[in-house]
């Protein structure tokens, strides 16, 4: 009988042998995930806009053109409330979005009145969304002025395309 239990005590001892342990292991390099480059904006401005960067390193410039600005931003894709919001200042419930299928992806246009220091302005804006990035522009104009912008602010809005 002790040798029966000596036996039994000897075979549940070596059952855990078999079994391989695994470690985890540690180290130093952070895995991102790698984030496809951003298109080129394309957008055919007059001969006399002149450019101001707005952030250093970016793509995201300022144009100055006659009687109007034009802003080029890219954006992070997301919440289109939130790239709207930023840069309008309205929401996207709050505007009539206009959504069209471009190449590449989709797009939003939208136009907006706001009041401000120097009088009404009024603006228009337009998003193409390839997937990854929000490609931005938008041109703003005093209230007055806008109605004589209408022919040149639709051909640049319609030049607007990302490669």
């Amino acid at each position: 009988m002790k040798k029966w239990w000596l036996w039994i005590c000897c075979a549940c001892l070596l059952t855990g042998c078999g079994a391989a342990e695994t470690f985890e292991t540690v180290g130093d390099d952070i895995l991102q995930p790698v984030m496809a480059p951003a298109g080129q904006i394309v957008l055919e401005l007059p001969d006399s806009a002149s450019a101001h960067t707005m952030a250093e390193g970016k793509e995201d410039a300022l144009y100055f053109c006659d009687g109007y600005t034009v802003t080029v931003q890219t954006m992070d894709r997301g919440d289109l409330d939130r790239t709207v919001r930023t840069l309008c200042g309205f929401g996207a419930d709050s505007l009539k979005l206009v959504q069209t299928q471009v190449e590449g992806g989709r797009r939003w246009d939208w136009v907006w009145t706001a009041a401000g220091e120097g009088g009404d302005a009024v603006g228009r804006g337009a998003i193409i969304d390839d997937g990854k990035y929000h490609y931005c522009v938008t041109v703003m104009a005093q209230a007055e002025q806008a109605g004589k912008l209408e022919t040149q602010w639709t051909d640049l809005l319609r030049s607007f395309r990302v490669d």
